[in-house]
């Protein structure tokens, strides 16, 4: 799908079918899984070569951030999490053309939303080029820094269930499947890993893009916007070691569970091997065995069987091994 963006004041108006004229006017060009008819369409206007999907992928630098004649391409990640599937990183690449920005991107994060949201709002300022891409970066920070904080919250609630203080909370832990605590963790680290990696994407490429433009305005911005990326990658460090902690701690509670298991089958086979020693003995079929004859066997063998299962017990209960 092709977008055009033309400048209003203080922010930008969408043009979802565009002539040649409108995406000429246009201050930003949206190509969301283009078809090859519209990546013509912006490849003749402005002489430039639309990545590819599998080149947008590439994760070497030479490949993420590059000049190609006057225009200049960047290509960040953010993550995309739709309803029922696994979070994914999602390229998306960003060119500035003749102080012009076009983006390409196949999927359509909360973050690319938001900077629509925000570049369409009223009161929005300068988004013509350098600004709009900018913009997204700063939208993307911003939203990263969002996931960051829902996955501290999550994890919040694994570390109150984990160490919980109150017997009885404990005691639900070691009854629950604590196989569904596991995959909390590992979907919040899962996220957490997954944030760093964007938030990489935008540290990297702010050196580069600082050698394109040097007013003070911008140089702030991006100052700033260093800094915040800095600071939650710290944060998402944080967050790591953390999430590793919890997932020790849940797999030796796991463990605990498992201890508990064979503790209470070794007992259940201590209170159940004298009475089998003695079913066994009686049960073998020697033709001279006393007790066999004997018109009080049976009932004798009966409660020699009970008598050492509770002897069992006892000896148990008072070495407090139960």
């Amino acid at each position: 799908m092709l977008t055009a963006y033309l400048p209003s004041t203080n922010c930008l108006v969408p043009n979802a079918a565009p002539d040649d004229k409108g995406l000429q006017n246009a201050a930003w060009i949206d190509l969301l899984q283009p078809t090859e008819e519209e990546e013509r369409r912006v490849e003749t206007l402005l002489r430039i070569n639309v990545p590819t999907r599998d080149e947008m992928r590439e994760v070497e630098s030479s490949s993420a951030m590059y000049h190609e004649g006057d225009a200049t391409f960047v290509t960040l990640r953010a993550l995309s999490r739709a309803p029922g599937e696994t979070p994914r990183l999602a390229a998306i690449t960003l060119v500035l053309a003749a102080n012009k920005l076009i983006t390409i991107r196949y999927a359509d994060p909360t973050s690319f939303r938001n900077f629509i949201s925000r570049a369409i709002k009223a009161g929005a300022g300068d988004l013509s080029g350098f600004s709009a891409l900018l913009c997204f970066a700063e939208t993307l920070v911003d939203r990263n820094a969002d996931l960051l904080e829902e996955t501290g919250d999550n994890l919040d609630k694994v570390s109150a269930q984990i160490f919980a203080q109150n017997t009885k909370a404990m005691e639900k832990i070691a009854a629950d499947d604590l196989g569904s605590l596991l995959k909390q963790i590992g979907r919040s680290g899962d996220i957490a890993a997954r944030v760093r990696e964007s938030l990489y994407s935008v540290a990297r490429t702010l050196p580069f893009l600082q050698l394109e433009k040097r007013d003070p305005k911008t140089t702030a911005r991006m100052k700033t916007l260093q800094r915040d990326v800095q600071s939650l990658m710290d944060h998402a460090g944080f967050l790591t070691a953390q999430i590793q902690f919890l997932l020790d701690s849940n797999l030796g509670l796991i463990s605990i569970q498992q201890n508990a298991i064979m503790k209470a089958l070794s007992v259940a086979t201590i209170f159940f091997l004298p009475p089998t020693l003695i079913a066994g003995i009686y049960g073998m079929n020697f033709q001279h065995m006393p007790e066999l004859a004997w018109i009080h066997g049976y009932p004798m063998a009966i409660a020699a069987m009970l008598l050492t299962a509770i002897a069992s017990y006892v000896y148990l209960h008072t070495r407090k091994m139960l």
